[in-house]
């Protein structure tokens, strides 16, 4: 809000029926969870003398949507207790509309990212030293039965650290960022609090790979091109997809191996999946200031008119939040580097090396023609050979019979002997 125009009032306290001030032009709130929020926010909603913007701060987790206990059912945008949701991508923007909230859901981005450096390949600096990076999200569990899950699943990549030190001739080190008390019941980490630990972006840009439980971490590591992988051991659904989930501890060798050395085409299909969850093709900022003086002269003008507020489907334009690949990102000698062709960009000899190629194309349906013939001929003659092979055997076993000696097997197709020679 630094950047707008607008002068900003932060309310932190407030009751249920806290009163709106009257000049206020526009209520921004990220709280949509509890019963005094919802109900501040049906408020001003039915009054609809007030726009409202709800802001998405993250990924949308299906555990904290569906299997909270401390979230009263419906709470978290079923419906959206406001105008507009600001969303942090095209796919969330597609999974809340389909909670009943059409035309409401803006893809704006998440402003807090657009400071991550999206164009060099984050790793540790050394060639010799694999470096990647455990962490799990601010709230990992919202009941035990979910945190003993988590506390296995990390206790499982624990077990395997401590089994290989090595990988492909690099030294692991393993950086653990985790939360709920983990780093002490497991042993691991720094244990440190929150305020005095290393800032995830800093701790994101010194490791070559990321494991992490569903959380907003993804992004942020991905963004910088970091592989990375759920750790997810629920076995819930995902609104997530990634190109590396592990969810058994078997599963973990091979995806930590294949982390040390991405396949080509997986992380293409993770870059896919970024544009597709988070808009960052333009800067979120300017996005959300938009979309916030959009809501401000919509309320206005509905005051002046005396009339309830109305607005488009979509404020905003979507070329941001679409899933799309940045230009000149992949090539297609990366996804195939066993293709010696695909590394070839002389378009001459191409040119010509095709030329040659639909020429001999030509030339192939007379050719074949002509195998056919000579196939087709060397049929008969075989069927031929093959007759005379029979009427000989049969001859031989017709002798065998005349002089009283049992032939050793019976005529060839069963063909009856004559007592003809």
């Amino acid at each position: 809000m630094s950047e707008s125009p607008i002068p900003t009032v932060v309310v932190d306290e407030y009751l249920p029926d806290w009163p709106v001030p009257a000049d206020a032009g526009i209520l921004i709130t990220h709280m949509h969870y509890r019963w005094e929020e919802l109900t501040a926010l049906r408020k001003v909603l039915d009054e609809n003398r007030i726009p409202i913007l709800i802001l998405s701060d993250g990924i949308l987790e299906y555990r904290n949507t569906w299997e909270h206990p401390d979230l009263v059912d419906g709470s978290l945008f079923q419906p959206v207790f406001g105008h507009k949701l600001a969303c942090i991508g095209a796919a969330q923007a597609r999974v809340v509309e389909s909670w009943g909230n059409a035309g409401k859901c803006e893809v704006v981005g998440l402003p807090r990212l657009d400071q991550v450096n999206q164009t060099a390949v984050n790793n540790s600096g050394s060639s010799d030293r694999f470096r990647i990076l455990v962490a799990t999200a601010s709230t990992p569990a919202f009941d035990e039965s979910q945190r003993k899950t988590v506390l296995r699943s990390i206790q499982a990549v624990k077990d395997w650290s401590d089994r290989n030190s090595v990988l492909a001739d690099r030294r692991v080190e393993v950086v653990w960022r985790l939360s709920d008390g983990l780093e002490s019941e497991l042993g691991v980490g720094d244990d440190l609090a929150i305020e005095d630990r290393e800032p995830m972006s800093q701790v994101l840009d010194s490791v070559d790979a990321v494991l992490t439980t569903p959380s907003t971490i993804y992004l942020e590591s991905v963004m910088r091109k970091l592989p990375t992988a759920w750790l997810d051991f629920h076995n819930s659904p995902q609104y997530i997809s990634s190109a590396w989930t592990i969810s058994s501890p078997d599963q973990i060798d091979f995806v930590v191996n294949e982390l040390a050395s991405p396949p080509s085409h997986k992380m293409m299909y993770q870059n896919f999946v970024l544009h597709d969850q988070l808009a960052n093709q333009t800067p979120a900022t300017p996005r959300l200031l938009e979309l916030i003086q959009s809501l401000v002269e919509a309320g206005c003008m509905a005051r002046e008119k005396g009339v309830s507020i109305t607005l488009p489907s979509n404020i905003l334009t979507e070329e941001a939040g679409q899933a799309v690949l940045v230009g000149g990102e992949t090539q297609i000698d990366g996804l195939d580097p066993g293709q010696e062709v695909f590394g070839n960009d002389d378009t001459r000899r191409l040119q010509v090396e095709l030329a040659a190629a639909i020429k001999r194309l030509e030339q192939l349906p007379f050719e074949l023609a002509e195998k056919n013939k000579y196939i087709a001929k060397l049929m008969r003659s075989l069927d031929r050979s093959r007759e005379r092979v029979e009427d000989m055997h049969n001859r031989v076993v017709a002798i065998r019979k005349r002089f009283g000696v049992e032939p050793s097997q019976p005529p060839i197709d069963g063909k009856k002997l004559s007592d003809e020679g």
